[in-house]
């Protein structure tokens, strides 16, 4: 029986040669559509050295904090390299469970249904009317339910006692405290398949993962100073929906980011629509 440094050991040198293979099948991959790594650099934004590092197979001599798997995807895509074998065997069962040194874990994404796909997309557009309506006072909400009372006009106000008829308008009294109270309320909508990390400003991970079409997280400023920080595989691959306004894009579909300040770069897409 293998005691468990030998196992390590043998799990860690058969990484090396999945990520030998992925860094073959690129190379030979760019070479014969005769792209040159200095013009993938620029597009991707990645230090040329990181993807000399990749084709070579040596990725467990790139830094800790580099994001390599999200690298490996946008150099493998740009490419046209096919590793999605490789990539799975690497997530295997015979493969480590613990985090590699330098390579982010992804967490494996969830296919939604139709039927759950459908109800989302209902669910936003609800919610979309909701926040168009709703008066800056908070005391008022005028929705039309569907097309069979689209002449209906609704009104709520704060401690309104009157038996409501339709339970779906219970629905809409449950999410009018969360709507109105929005400042320190911003959401990440996904429009590509993404992959992506949230940090608090003192670069703690709250959450991250590869995100499917349809794919939304919710986040909450503690204080009027607090901040998050981002990190994306897909910069053009989601949206941020804040203080009633939608800010998009971060970047181009396919782009690979250091990290950003959220409110910062709000700001800053605030400027450029100025």
């Amino acid at each position: 029986m293998k005691t468990e440094e030998e196992l390590t050991f043998s799990q860690n040198k058969t990484k090396l040669t999945i990520y030998r293979v992925i860094g073959r099948k690129i190379s030979e991959s760019r070479k014969s559509s005769r792209r040159k790594l200095e013009g993938i650099s620029k597009k991707l934004n990645i230090n040329i050295e990181i993807l000399r590092k990749i084709e070579s197979g040596e990725v467990d001599t790139i830094e800790t904090e580099i994001p390599v798997t999200g690298f490996i995807r946008a150099f493998a895509k740009i490419t046209n390299a096919e590793i999605g074998e490789e990539l799975d065997k690497l997530q295997s069962d015979y493969i480590t469970n613990e985090k590699p040194k330098n390579v982010y874990v992804q967490v494996p994404s969830i296919k939604l249904s139709n039927i759950f796909l459908v109800f989302l997309s209902s669910f936003c557009f609800l919610l979309l009317i909701i926040y168009l309506l709703n008066t800056r006072s908070g005391k008022r909400v005028e929705i039309a339910i569907n097309k069979e009372i689209a002449s209906e006009e609704l009104f709520f106000k704060e401690n309104h006692d009157q038996d409501l008829k339709r339970t779906d308008l219970l629905t809409v009294l449950n999410e009018k405290e969360i709507i109105t109270n929005n400042n320190n309320y911003f959401e990440i909508i996904f429009l590509e398949e993404t992959w992506i990390e949230v940090y608090k400003d003192d670069k703690t991970l709250v959450r991250s993962g590869l995100f499917n079409i349809g794919d939304r997280i919710d986040f909450e400023f503690k204080s009027q100073i607090s901040d998050y920080f981002i990190k994306s595989g897909n910069l053009g691959g989601f949206q941020i929906f804040f203080k009633d306004e939608f800010f998009a894009p971060f970047g181009y579909s396919g782009e690979v980011n250091n990290g950003f300040y959220l409110k910062e770069k709000i700001n800053q897409i605030r400027k450029k629509r100025l």
